[in-house]
């Protein structure tokens, strides 16, 4: 059986909206809560909105954590045993809960929360997406544009956007016609037909006096002034650059284990330690205070790649017994300026 398409459907199919990036198919309506919400709390806003997951904000909006059903009800064999009491508890009316169950939904939600959290800049393309939701096995990403979080991408999204895609024909073709002839006239450089004759230059010697001398002298620190002011303002634009650029990188399978294979090398030569990565202060939501002064809560300040490789550590090397280090590790003129995180073997 032969299907073909009317015009009307034509029009709708070539006016559908192209879904390419995070920030095409992202759900912008945010169901959040704030950092010192209760378990209880919650609970109840997960089971009102219907979602399964809201992101822990902080008193400036800043993304501090992820938490799921799963993170309320527990994940060990205990917990899910223990969930069917408080959850049906929970969900009483009114009911009064028994001491044990009434503190653990008390707890408040940056002590069950995941953090660091992976996130993706809206500019992310669909590929990218559907690789750290199957590296990572997780089931959404807060999208980020500016430092804020803009939006949530899920497997759902993520499903509809490869069913709603239509393959794009691609041109191969070139340019011909008159199109060609302009394009090669935009090309060509044009070549004088005549040529003026050649001005003679006119050469004024300077001024030999003190104050001439002094002018210079004048002109030769400005322009070092210049010179340090824009040598300042490249370097605080690089850094931008560089950290805009890892929040958006990602750390793919071959890649994690090339470095592990580089730590391999490192113990055969009697190191107890490799480094792992490198990354501006400027990363961490707190500008590397944390790590500065060792708070134990330091990973839930890393963004970008340098939570996802937190992350892989936490899954595939914490349980060999492994650890990891935040140091820093460079500073400029005596305010930090890198952070290397380091994996460890030590006994």
């Amino acid at each position: 059986m032969t299907h073909e398409l009317s015009s009307a459907d034509a029009d709708q199919a070539a006016a559908a909206p192209s879904l390419n990036t995070a920030g095409d198919l992202m759900t912008t309506a945010i169901v959040s809560v704030a950092i010192g919400a209760s378990v209880r709390d919650v609970a109840r806003l997960l089971l009102e909105k219907r979602v399964s997951a809201v992101p822990v904000l902080g008193a400036d909006q800043q993304l501090l954590g992820m938490v799921s059903e799963g993170d309320l009800v527990g994940r060990s064999d205990a917990d899910r045993v223990a969930r069917r009491d408080w959850w049906l508890a929970l969900l009483g009316d009114g009911q009064p809960l028994a001491e044990p169950l009434e503190a653990l939904i008390a707890r408040p939600v940056e002590q069950v929360m995941r953090a660091p959290v992976m996130t993706i800049e809206a500019q992310t393309p669909l590929h990218e997406i559907a690789e750290m939701f199957r590296v990572y096995d997780i089931k959404r990403l807060p999208v980020m544009r500016g430092g804020r979080i803009a939006g949530i991408v899920s497997r759902s999204d993520l499903v509809r956007a490869v069913a709603a895609m239509v393959p794009q024909p691609t041109a191969t073709g070139s340019l011909g016609g008159l199109a060609s002839m302009f394009a090669g006239m935009m090309n060509s450089e044009s070549q004088p037909s005549e040529r003026g004759p050649s001005a003679v230059p006119i050469v004024v010697a300077p001024a030999v006096t003190a104050d001439a001398f002094l002018d210079l002298v004048t002109a030769s620190k400005q322009a070092g002034q210049d010179e340090a002011v824009a040598a300042k303002d490249q370097a605080k634009q690089e850094l931008q650059r560089q950290v805009k650029a890892m929040l958006q990188e990602h750390i793919d399978t071959p890649a994690w284990n090339a470095l592990i294979e580089r730590a391999r090398a490192a113990a055969a030569l009697g190191e107890s330690s490799f480094e792992l990565l490198r990354f501006p202060c400027d990363l961490c939501s707190d500008g590397g205070r944390k790590i500065d002064v060792t708070e134990t809560d330091w990973p839930t300040t890393l963004r970008g790649v340098a939570a996802e490789f937190y992350t892989r550590w936490e899954r595939d090397l914490r349980p060999a017994k492994f650890r990891l280090s935040a140091q820093l590790v460079d500073y400029v003129d005596g305010i930090p300026s890198n952070v290397a995180l380091s994996l460890t073997w030590r006994a």
